[in-house]
C-alpha cells in the first residue's frame, strides 16, 4: 500500500495507475483531509447482443404519432 498526497497523484499518475496495474492500493490523501482508494477492478467481458432478443415485449399504442393534445393550440 502507497500512500500518496492529491498534488502528488496528479503529477505521478501514469506511475499509480501502474501500481494499481500490478495488485497495490494506492491511498490518495485529499486536500479535504478524505483518504480515497485506487485499486484495480477487473470488469467482466461484455456478453454479445442476441438479435430478437426484445421481441414481443415492447408493444407500440394504436395513436402513437398522433398530435398531442397539448400541442392542439399551436396547429
Amino acid at each position: 500500500m502507497k500512500n500518496y498526497t492529491m498534488e502528488t497523484a496528479a503529477a505521478n499518475f501514469a506511475e499509480l495507475m501502474e501500481h494499481a496495474q500490478q495488485g497495490l492500493v494506492v491511498n490518495i490523501i485529499g486536500s479535504d483531509g478524505h483518504e480515497y482508494a485506487l485499486t484495480l477492478k477487473r470488469l467482466p467481458p461484455n456478453k454479445p447482443r442476441k438479435a430478437g432478443m426484445f421481441k414481443g415485449k415492447i408493444k407500440i399504442a394504436e395513436d402513437f404519432d398522433d398530435p398531442l393534445p397539448d400541442f392542439e393550440p399551436y396547429m
